[in-house]
């Protein structure tokens, strides 16, 4: 009899290590997938710089490096303290790097996440883009938001003071978006151009987006008030994923105990494909895995900004005899 469960991981800086021994040494190569380690050539790797850092073994000093696919080569990402390495999870001092090796950002992290204190910004030419920090949680909620502290143009003008001010930047989708903030949150109308076509318009209050219309490249609108949703299968946790493979995997391959941690493509069109398990069992588990995963269909995908687009999704399935 077969049983399992299904943890979805879903993060932006996350941490593991294969198991936590001192035989790793400075110069070693590790390959990883979504910031875990996997025993494949991937598009990102992570050579240990140090080794026992504060006299703990499981910590190491790293550099992270991305495939640039455009001269074939691998390029520096960041440089981290982590605890462990089968999980990147850093932990203190952070550094950024844009392609051409000048810095991107810097700032404390713990447990994998933005720490509470000054996170700086900077252009790629070298000259400083923002000041940033997170919001402290209430007595009631933990909840913290990013605020804009001090923000410079690529002139070096300083637009945004203490929280206050008008901002016009390229961000991270090539797009030029302009807007005010308020209180170190953004505020009002922002809109974002690609050219002189307008790409997305957007109002703010305190910081909490209350409306949005994006357009495709053939004019389509759409609206929305969330920037961002992961995508999900029948509902927005992973209760309706479990009961689907616990319902089609085949009950003849069963008796093994472990994990298969696994990542796949979730289309547009709400579609799975290109299974990839990561960390897998037997042959016979891998093979079942991948294919009762390639037939689900009827997802929701993920959207940005109102728009469907094709996203990896990772989870990790525990089978227990």
């Amino acid at each position: 009899m077969k049983k399992f469960v299904i943890t979805a991981i879903l993060m932006m800086v996350v941490g593991v290590g294969f198991s936590q021994n001192s035989y790793y040494k400075v110069g070693d190569t590790l390959y990883y997938v979504n910031n875990r380690a996997t025993y494949v050539k991937t598009n990102t790797l992570v050579i240990v710089k140090e080794t026992n850092v504060g006299k703990n073994s499981n910590v190491y000093n790293v550099e992270k490096y991305l495939l640039d696919d455009s001269k074939n080569e691998y390029v520096l990402d960041s440089k981290f303290t982590t605890n462990g390495l089968q999980l990147l999870k850093a932990n203190g001092d952070f550094i950024s790097y844009h392609k051409n090796g000048n810095k991107a950002s810097e700032g404390k992290t713990v447990n994998g996440k933005k720490a509470r204190g000054i996170w700086t910004y900077y252009y790629e030419n070298g000259k400083k883009r923002s000041e940033e920090k997170m919001s402290s949680g209430s007595y009631f909620s933990d909840k913290t938001k990013n605020l804009i502290i001090n923000f410079w143009d690529t002139k070096g003008e300083q637009t945004v003071t203490d929280g206050d001010g008008f901002a016009e930047f390229i961000n991270e989708e090539g797009l030029i978006e302009k807007g005010s903030y308020k209180d170190g949150l953004k505020h009002g109308i922002w809109t974002a151009y690609k050219g002189k076509v307008k790409k997305y318009e957007e109002t703010y209050k305190k910081g909490k987006l209350s409306k949005g219309t994006s357009w495709n490249d053939a004019g389509e609108s759409f609206s929305y008030k969330e920037v961002s949703s992961p995508a999900y299968y029948k509902k927005k946790d992973n209760s309706a994923v479990r009961k689907y493979v616990d319902k089609n995997f085949n009950s003849n391959t069963a008796g093994i105990a472990g994990d298969i941690f696994v990542n796949f493509l979730v289309t547009k069109e709400g579609l799975v494909g290109n299974v990839n398990v990561v960390r897998g069992l037997t042959v016979d588990y891998n093979t079942e895995v991948k294919r009762v995963l390639s037939l689900m269909k009827g997802w929701t995908p993920a959207q940005k900004r109102g728009q469907p687009y094709n996203s990896t999704y990772s989870l990790n399935l525990r089978f227990t005899e």
